[in-house]
């Protein structure tokens, strides 16, 4: 019947027609639609809103009913697709604290995916991936977050210098008492063997023969040693 949609979609490439066909072209390549500053509220009710990028395609199998029934393509973006794009948004961000918006990002951006295909599976809409730059908060909160990043970086950097300082002053510590424990076992090295005849010894073993040229009238002798031969 004239004003009827064929259910068969026709390919690409070269078609005879009746003369009395009108043919209208459905893009069924992948395409992208954007939600400009799209709002929303965190679980702990903080405001945020971000321009959000979708990028999708139509089934192509099903574009005679899609068009049949919504439209086209570029109608149903405008009257569905980005609508439904700041549904998903504020839906999703409802369930996240503002923090978890931004450490979770990749989390959010697939919770957001799957809300969106569920609004658009009836417009046989095949959703591939969304676009989430950054997430923007109140100025004031925003300010408060970086003031408690940078908190927290200081404090993580004030602990590393402690303990690098604790790791220093242990190594001094243990350097003090290996070397207190080297001159005393040299010290008990000498008193076992003889004590002040054992350091004579090992001077004697050291001197090379030669007296000095010029001594004072108070330089001591070298190794002179006087015993009682009674």
């Amino acid at each position: 019947m004239f004003g009827d949609v064929s259910d068969e979609p026709l390919p690409e490439g070269l078609h005879f027609l009746n003369p009395l066909a009108r043919v209208v072209d459905f893009n069924v390549r992948f395409q992208s639609a954007t939600a400009q500053k799209a709002e929303g509220g965190t679980a702990d009710l903080q405001e945020v809103f971000e321009d959000i990028t979708v990028n999708y395609e139509y089934d192509p199998l099903h574009a005679p009913y899609v068009y049949n029934n919504f439209g086209d393509d570029s109608d149903i973006e405008a009257k569905f697709i980005v609508p439904a794009l700041y549904e998903s948004f504020k839906a999703v961000t409802s369930k996240y604290t503002a923090e978890q918006l931004v450490t979770q990002r990749s989390a959010v951006s697939a919770a957001i995916v799957l809300t969106l295909q569920a609004k658009l599976a009836k417009y046989k809409i095949i959703v591939s991936d969304i676009n989430v730059q950054n997430f923007h908060f109140d100025p004031q909160f925003a300010e408060a977050v970086r003031a408690k990043v940078v908190a927290g970086q200081n404090r993580l950097t004030a602990e590393q210098s402690l303990e690098t300082a604790k790791i220093a002053t242990e190594q001094r510590v243990v350097e003090a008492e290996g070397n207190a424990k080297a001159i005393a076992i040299q010290a008990s090295a000498v008193e076992n063997q003889g004590g002040q005849k054992y350091i004579a010894l090992e001077a004697i073993k050291k001197w090379n023969g030669q007296l000095p040229t010029y001594m004072g009238s108070n330089a001591p002798l070298p190794f002179i040693s006087v015993t009682d031969g009674k």
